[in-house]
């Protein structure tokens, strides 16, 4: 029976948790960014383009994915530094 106490119950309640989240969470997650990313990047490229011709938005384009892409990359605003102000909303 002593053996018993010895065994570690946290790490095997705690499994199907760790399972979940690096198995689907944490995956998807990564996906998202890659998303985002390469949104972000053609936002960026289609503002730097309407700027060449000419043709201006009251805000750019990018503004929005670019948002969109730092709340998804703090894990929906749940890891914010601290030692920064909160962005600003738009």
């Amino acid at each position: 029976m002593a053996q018993m106490a010895l065994l570690p119950i946290a790490p095997i309640v705690l499994l199907p948790f760790i399972v979940v989240f690096f198995i689907l969470i944490f995956p998807l997650w990564l996906v998202a960014i890659a998303l985002l990313g390469a949104l972000m990047l053609v936002a960026r490229g289609l503002d730097y383009l309407l700027r060449l011709v000419g043709m201006t938005t009251p805000t750019a384009l990018a503004r929005g994915v670019s948002n969109a892409f730092h709340w998804t990359l703090s894990w929906g605003g749940l890891a914010n530094r601290r030692d920064r102000p909160p962005p600003p909303k738009t």
